[in-house]
C-alpha cells in the first residue's frame, strides 16, 4: 500500500478553506436535485424514480472542482485530476476494482443456493426497476458513470487526501463514512429502498463506513486514482441495487464488505501506528544533530 496520497504541486499554494467549499457545493448539488423529488414523493407519490435521481450523484464531482478550483485555480484542478484519474498503478488494483465485485456475486449466488435450493434468476442479473427497460450493461454503464464516477470523484478523488493532510489516513476515511451518510439522508425519504430499511438503517450506516475504510485502503493503494474504487463502486450498486438483490443477495455482499472494511481500518490503524513510531524515530536521530553544542561537548 502506498504510504500517503501524493500531494499536488500546488499544495505550497493552497488556499485555505477547500474542504468547506467542497462540502457546500457537493451537499447543496445533490440535495437541490433530489428536493423536487422528495417533494413528490411525500405528496402524489413517485410512479417511477427519474433520470435526476442519478443525476444528483455528480454532486461530490461538483464539489471536488469546485474546492480544487478555490485552492488552486485551474492548475489545481488540472492536478487533481492528473491523481484521481491516472491509470498508473500496479495492475493488481485493477484486479480488486473489478474482481471484488465478481467475487461477490459468486459467493452471493452460492448463498442463495445453499439457503433456497435454487440458483438466482440470470435473465434478472443487474435490472432494476430505477432503470427499467435498459439491459444489464447499459445498467452497469450508468452506475459508472453516475453514482461511480460522480461519488468516487468526490469522496475518494479530494476529501480523502485532503483530510489525510489533516490527519491519518485510518481518521480521514472515518470521516468520510460520516459525511457519506449524512449526504445520504434526503433519500431516506423519498428512495423505496432506502425508506423500507427501518430499524437497518444502523447495519446500512456501518456498512457504509466499513466501506469508507475498503475504499480508502484502495485508493491509498492505487497511489490516489479512484479508477479501482470508481470500477468498485459501480460493480456493487450493479449488484446490490438489482431488483433481483433485495434480501440476500444483498446482504450477504454487504456482510462480506463489512469484514473487508474491519480488516481494511485495521491496516490503516496499524500503519498510522508505525508512521508515527518512524517519525518519533526520526525526530530522536536527528535530535543531536541540531545541537552544535552537543557534537562539541563529545568532542571534547
Amino acid at each position: 500500500m502506498s504510504e500517503t496520497v501524493p500531494a499536488t504541486p500546488a499544495a505550497e499554494r493552497r488556499r485555505p478553506g477547500g474542504v468547506a467549499v467542497f462540502l457546500v457545493v457537493a451537499f447543496l448539488v445533490t440535495w437541490a436535485i433530489w428536493l423536487p423529488i422528495l417533494v413528490e414523493a411525500q405528496t402524489v407519490g413517485l410512479d417511477e424514480m427519474p433520470w435526476t435521481f442519478f443525476l444528483a450523484s455528480m454532486g461530490p464531482l461538483c464539489g471536488a472542482v469546485a474546492a480544487a478550483a478555490w485552492e488552486g485555480g485551474g492548475r489545481g484542478i488540472a492536478a487533481w485530476a492528473r491523481r484521481a484519474f491516472s491509470v498508473r498503478f500496479r495492475w493488481v488494483w485493477w484486479l480488486a476494482g473489478v474482481g471484488m465485485p465478481l467475487a461477490y456475486l459468486a459467493i452471493a449466488w452460492v448463498t442463495v443456493f445453499a439457503v433456497e435450493g435454487s440458483w438466482p434468476d440470470a435473465g434478472g442479473f443487474g435490472l432494476t426497476e430505477k432503470l427499467s427497460g435498459l439491459a444489464w450493461p447499459l445498467v452497469a454503464l450508468v452506475w459508472v458513470l453516475t453514482f461511480g464516477l460522480g461519488e468516487e470523484s468526490g469522496w475518494r478523488g479530494w476529501l480523502l487526501p485532503a483530510l489525510s493532510r489533516r490527519m491519518s489516513p485510518f481518521w480521514a476515511a472515518l470521516v468520510v463514512g460520516g459525511v457519506w451518510i449524512a449526504w445520504h439522508a434526503p433519500a431516506f425519504f423519498f428512495n423505496p429502498t432506502y425508506m423500507e430499511m427501518g430499524a437497518g438503517i444502523v447495519g446500512w450506516m456501518l456498512a457504509l463506513v466499513c466501506g469508507s475504510f475498503l475504499l480508502a485502503w484502495m485508493t491509498l493503494g492505487a497511489g490516489g486514482s479512484i479508477v479501482p474504487v470508481l470500477l468498485w463502486h459501480a460493480g456493487f450498486d450493479l449488484l446490490t441495487a438489482a431488483d433481483q438483490a433485495a434480501g440476500l443477495i444483498a446482504s450477504t455482499i454487504s456482510a462480506i464488505v463489512m469484514a473487508q472494511g474491519v480488516l481494511s481500518a485495521w491496516l490503516l490503524w496499524r500503519h498510522a501506528r508505525r508512521s508515527r513510531a518512524e517519525a518519533g524515530r526520526g525526530i530522536l536521530s536527528e535530535a543531536p544533530a541540531a545541537h552544535p553544542a552537543a557534537r562539541e561537548k563529545e568532542r571534547e
